[in-house]
């Protein structure tokens, strides 16, 4: 697998592609406290916790191009992650290890090691790495937001915030507290992608998305993933170790 097709994966889910609208909610209906509701929200964030997520399936759409892979991730609060990217024979092709300051890539197939911290990422991509509790489906607990209230209307709210350059639209089922649609745009709405989160299921007390859909507004790209089951109450370590005799490849 190319660096190229590992940064894919992270743009297309981290940073917009292209615009996004939706119809606003009108504001004539019954309030929660927004303050009461958020924190119940933040509060059923899977991030909260360390876990594992042994098993998922990506099928990736681009140009009209597919690709499936399999991946699994391990979390370390507060902002640690492990995952491995495998082909469909389970053949690990990338591991890639991620904090809020550094990024690590074996890419496995061509032997090389890519190092950099992630604002490289930001600077050529415009990804965040706090963005990545999107993936399970979390509401991000450091966005800025500008309205007091959540407006419920058929159990369905709305939260609108900012991180850093990029709007963030959230749709949040009052029911269950959880996010179930994200849409990502820049400034000037002439660039975004929308999430779609379905199918939940419960560990614990903690209900995450079974199925993660991403798509940009053209249409010409489209991620869906298949969360098998999430662990909690794990013990083992996250542990990344670089390819020997890779070529090392700084990234900056």
């Amino acid at each position: 697998m190319s660096k190229q097709t590992i940064i894919l994966v992270f743009a297309i889910i981290l940073t917009g592609c292209s615009v996004m609208r939706r119809g606003k909610i009108s504001a004539d209906l019954a309030r929660k406290d927004s303050l009461e509701l958020t924190e119940q929200i933040v509060a059923m964030n899977i991030t909260e916790n360390d876990f594992n997520v042994p098993k998922a399936e990506i099928e990736i759409l681009s140009n009209g191009n597919e690709q499936k892979l399999l991946a699994s991730m391990k979390y370390r609060k507060p902002d640690m992650y492990l995952l491995s990217i495998r082909n469909r024979t389970g053949i690990e092709a990338a591991r890639i290890f991620v904090t809020k300051d550094t990024l690590m890539i074996n890419d496995r197939m061509d032997r090389k090691l890519y190092c950099g911290s992630t604002e490289y990422l930001f600077n050529k991509y415009g990804i965040s790495a706090s963005a990545l509790p999107l993936i399970t489906g979390d509401l991000l607990n450091d966005i800025k937001t500008g309205s007091e209230k959540i407006t419920c209307k058929d159990n369905k709210g709305t939260i609108e915030g900012h991180l850093q350059q990029k709007r963030i639209s959230y749709i949040i089922d009052c029911t269950i507290a959880k996010v179930v649609n994200a849409i990502i745009s820049d400034e000037n709405h002439t660039a975004g992608i929308e999430l779609k989160y379905s199918n939940f299921k419960e560990a614990k007390k903690y209900k995450f998305p079974g199925l993660v859909e991403i798509e940009d507004f053209m249409k010409q790209t489209s991620i869906r993933i298949d969360i098998s089951e999430i662990e909690f109450d794990v013990e083992d370590k996250i542990e990344f170790i670089p390819g020997k005799n890779y070529e090392k490849i700084l990234m900056k």
